[in-house]
């Protein structure tokens, strides 16, 4: 059997191979690259850098003491003889964001050492209050990183970055397509994530763990996955593949399309508000006597069924929220928001039932 799949495995192995090659940067020099925006961190990293202070200082100590630390892998994706007209970075962090956001905030003064062991000396100083002889210590110190070829495709990156986030704080699908899927319908669904409409019914307080996860970007791609010319009739399977895929196709199209996008999800947002108020998304379960009982103030898959039916253009008919929640006592309905909910079939069915009250 395995004798005769020889071809297809050979072929697999030589599309799917990673070219790479190891380079090493002073902090100094990384400092300077990460500032001038030629290595890309995140646009947002300082809200996503998730590491407290006391990590980020013992970090900065185990650089002072030459105490070695892991590789970062970084992806080049623009090669160095191109020439591009806008300001874009040459390289992201696939691995070792945390680590590089910690280096870049203490040099640039964002935080002081705290809870160090070795050297408590330090603690309480800020990068402009070590002597002279630190500070080119650190700028000195050396930091192995692993580069990616530019070749290799958003998927495979993505692929790359999710086997080796086993870091102390362990990364999200999105967190990983931020870093991976570049483009303009990237810069879109962030600028949709912070819609106060959205934010308010899908219930996204501002200091949740939800925010820091990203969850709200993510919930904006998959709005846009799954509605955007009824794509969840091309959903297969895998869904976090299948939402990457989606998010790299989405950053190929033209301003004109991603602006009619932006118009469609802050008016079906707005829709859902007006008709459903603003705990729309909350999933309820069929009491034994007469009513239902609230489960979850906000349920993803319940999210899936009301976004993309208010999604259409031209709806003619919309029920009452109280009628809406009648659809909980239909067990194929109820069964599509339970458990894998991201089986191909209950995202079908959860669509199907809600088009066929709002149309």
């Amino acid at each position: 059997m395995l004798k005769e799949q020889l071809e297809a495995i050979q072929q697999k192995a030589k599309e799917r191979t990673v070219k790479t090659q190891t380079v090493e940067y002073d902090l100094e020099t990384l400092v300077k690259k990460i500032k001038r925006d030629v290595i890309k961190l995140n646009p947002d990293y300082q809200r996503n850098h998730r590491w407290p202070d006391s990590f980020s200082s013992r970090l900065i100590e185990s650089l002072i003491l030459n105490i070695p630390i892991p590789i970062v892998y970084i992806s080049m994706d623009v090669d160095v003889d191109d020439e591009t007209e806008d300001e874009l970075a040459r390289y992201s962090v696939i691995d070792g964001q945390q680590r590089l956001t910690a280096i870049y905030n203490f040099f640039t003064g964002s935080y002081a050492l705290q809870s160090l062991e070795v050297l408590s000396e330090l603690n309480g100083s800020y990068y402009k209050d070590l002597p002279p002889f630190l500070i080119r210590r650190l700028e000195e110190r050396t930091i192995r990183c692993l580069r990616i070829d530019s070749t290799v495709d958003t998927q495979v990156k993505f692929d790359i970055f999710e086997r080796l986030n086993s870091g102390s704080v362990k990364l999200e699908a999105q967190e990983l397509r931020n870093a991976t899927c570049r483009g303009p319908f990237k810069d879109l669904i962030k600028l949709l994530a912070k819609n106060p409409v959205f934010a308010e019914i899908a219930n996204l307080d501002p200091e949740s763990t939800r925010i820091k996860k990203m969850e709200d970007e993510e919930l904006v791609l998959r709005f846009f996955a799954i509605s955007h010319n009824d794509g969840y009739l091309e959903y297969k399977g895998q869904f976090k593949k299948f939402l990457t895929r989606k998010m790299e196709e989405f950053n190929k199209l033209d301003a004109l399309v991603l602006k009619e996008m932006n118009e469609n999800f802050i008016t079906t947002m707005g829709l859902v508000k007006h008709h459903f108020g603003s705990k729309p998304f909350a999933k309820y379960k069929k009491a034994e006597g007469a009513g239902f009982t609230l489960m979850s103030s906000f349920n993803a898959a319940v999210f899936d069924a009301i976004a993309c039916a208010f999604s259409k253009p031209n709806i003619k008919k919309i029920p009452s929220y109280e009628d809406f929640i009648n659809l909980f006592a239909d067990p194929v309905f109820f069964e599509s928001v339970e458990g894998s909910v991201n089986d191909v079939s209950k995202l079908n069915n959860r669509i199907n039932k809600a088009r066929e009250i709002i149309k």
